[in-house]
């Protein structure tokens, strides 16, 4: 009993190190503009892929980059994805959230489609780091142990950045309220890049360590965008603080139900969490923290 207990409370801390990393995304890029971006799935799932040719041997024969390089390589090429993603769409449309809204939903199916047709649907399994390790007496694999770590790694300086620079205090006067911060002097258009290039940044972060922990498929995307989305409306859409706290409590829930139910019924307590948190917190469990004018 109290080994199954262990287990279910490191796996659970890991896969929602990496449910965190997806939804802190999600919720800043609605934060600071309102908009409810579905190709932040597509990224989780490129930046498995981006991952897998970059280190693939052939790669290496041509360039001759160290190994060492691909793992920040590939997050750099989604927040770079991201990035032009918002410069070059989005930017154009966010004025508009439905069709932006849309526009986003076309971008991830394309992207799954292209996938699809170069890698087909069967699943490329990987792993970033090999081998096992034992945590009180849990056999864990250095890939989910390497994935916990570096996602919180990431969320540390992310909250540094957001607290204790003007970058990350610009951003988080956007969010809280776009007219306010224009009139401090906030350049808007500034603050909107830099928050969709670090959410791209977190999202291939956390594909490529879910497509190590589960394989690479061209629709891997869907389960944690669609955990990604009852995360923020749980903790409050907006709040960082409310998606971390709330990814634990999906992820442990998920979990548990995994393990004293199976696979089937995944994801049916955390639907169940979300209609109680709408029922009795509409707003979530820690509001709304920011407002898009």
């Amino acid at each position: 009993m109290l080994d199954s207990l262990l287990s279910i409370l490191i796996t659970g801390a890991m896969i929602s190190a990496l449910y965190a990393l997806i939804a802190i995304g999600f919720t800043m890029i609605f934060g600071v503009g309102g908009v409810l971006n579905l190709a932040h799935g597509a990224l989780i799932m490129a930046g498995a892929y981006v991952f897998v040719i970059l280190n693939r041997d052939v790669i290496w024969e041509s360039v001759a980059l160290p190994r060492l390089l691909v793992f920040p390589l590939a997050v750099g090429v989604i927040g770079l994805a991201s990035y032009g993603l918002y410069a070059g769409l989005v930017r154009y449309i966010e004025d508009d959230p439905v069709i932006t809204f849309l526009a986003t939903v076309v971008v991830a199916t394309m992207t799954t489609e292209i996938a699809l047709g170069i890698f087909g649907d069967q699943p490329y399994a990987y792993t970033v780091v090999r081998g096992q390790a034992s945590i009180a007496g849990t056999s864990v694999s250095y890939n989910d142990l390497a994935g916990f770590v570096l996602s919180w790694i990431a969320i540390g300086l992310l909250w540094y950045y957001i607290t204790q620079t003007d970058g990350g205090r610009s951003i988080l006067a956007a969010s809280m309220s776009e007219r306010g911060a224009q009139l401090t002097g906030v350049d808007l258009h500034s603050v909107r890049t830099r928050t969709w290039l670090i959410a791209g940044g977190l999202a291939g972060l956390a594909g490529i360590f879910l497509g190590g922990d589960q394989a690479a498929t061209p629709l891997m995307w869907l389960n944690p965008l669609a955990l990604a989305f009852i995360i923020v409306v749980i903790g409050g859409i907006g709040s960082i603080k409310g998606s971390i706290i709330a990814a634990y409590l999906i992820g442990y829930t998920e979990t548990l139900t995994v393990s004293m139910l199976g696979q089937s019924f995944r994801g049916i307590l955390s639907l169940v969490i979300l209609l109680v948190v709408l029922f009795l917190l509409p707003q979530g469990l820690y509001g709304r923290e920011y407002v898009h004018e």
